[in-house]
């Protein structure tokens, strides 16, 4: 991807042509090798392919600083896929379908397969294009699953649908009743910060070439709060284990003056 990355519409350099039988099609919530459309990918068939679409990063008022986060963290996971061994292709385009009839431009009409994407309207658009599904296994309960519970309820209340999954997937329950003999502690976790509270440090991140890209063509001076490859996300997690978990239930409702 290197300094051409931000500058071309297709992101990549063009490796010579290879016969693929799908195009994987990998939205912008769905950066992980090991869930998804990519769980059974295979660098030898299957070319992955990104769009970063005008409608979405102008067409939505959007904080930059979410943009930046989205934007530069789906273009760091396209160079880990390369560097894999898959050939990538990170597309600017104005829309969506835009970029997959380029990506088809260049491959030919293989099949689309990506995800179901957790939008409706999404799901909807894509279909009509053609598009074919795997199972969304980035959330716990699939829509399959949501949909058995929900025909069994009244109403939609959270903390129900919170229960049931606690006993279906046996997370701190004892049988069909909660380890400990409380399904929730909220009333214990709504406190403010006591005075003078000195919170934990926060985890940093040096931003690298793809970042001040992004950054540049977003016009946005970004943060240094936020990991935007899976190496700093899992330091990111594991500072979060060591220094704030203990801490986190009693004020995990609290915004500090200075947060």
């Amino acid at each position: 991807m290197g300094q051409g990355l931000g500058k071309r519409e297709v992101l990549l350099e063009a490796l010579p042509r290879m016969t693929f039988e799908r195009i994987l099609y990998i939205a912008h919530d769905h950066l992980n090798r090991s869930l998804g459309v990519l769980r059974e990918a295979d660098p030898a068939t299957d070319v992955v392919v990104l769009v970063e679409s005008a409608r979405m990063t102008s067409g939505r008022n959007w904080h930059k600083e979410r943009l930046f986060f989205l934007l530069s963290s789906a273009r760091h996971f396209a160079n880990e896929l390369e560097a894999e061994g898959f050939t990538v292709r990170y597309i600017q385009a104005p829309t969506t379908f835009d970029g997959l009839n380029r990506a088809r431009d260049e491959f030919g009409e293989l099949p689309i397969v990506c995800a179901e994407p957790s939008s409706f309207r999404q799901l909807a658009q894509l279909k009509s294009f053609g598009v074919s599904f795997v199972a969304n296994d980035f959330f716990l309960t699939g829509r399959e699953l949501f949909a058995q519970w929900a025909a069994s309820q009244k109403t939609f209340v959270m903390e129900n649908f919170y229960r049931a999954q606690r006993v279906r997937l046996a997370i701190l329950v004892d049988g069909s009743k909660p380890v400990g003999g409380r399904w929730n502690f909220d009333a214990e976790n709504r406190l403010p910060p006591p005075k003078n509270y000195e919170w934990p440090p926060y985890l940093t991140h040096e931003r690298d070439e793809i970042d001040q890209l992004v950054a540049t063509q977003l016009g946005h001076q970004p943060t240094d709060a936020w990991a935007t490859n899976r190496a700093g996300a899992l330091r990111q997690l594991e500072n979060f284990v060591e220094h704030h978990l203990a801490g986190f239930g009693p004020y995990e409702d609290a915004i500090a003056a200075n947060s």
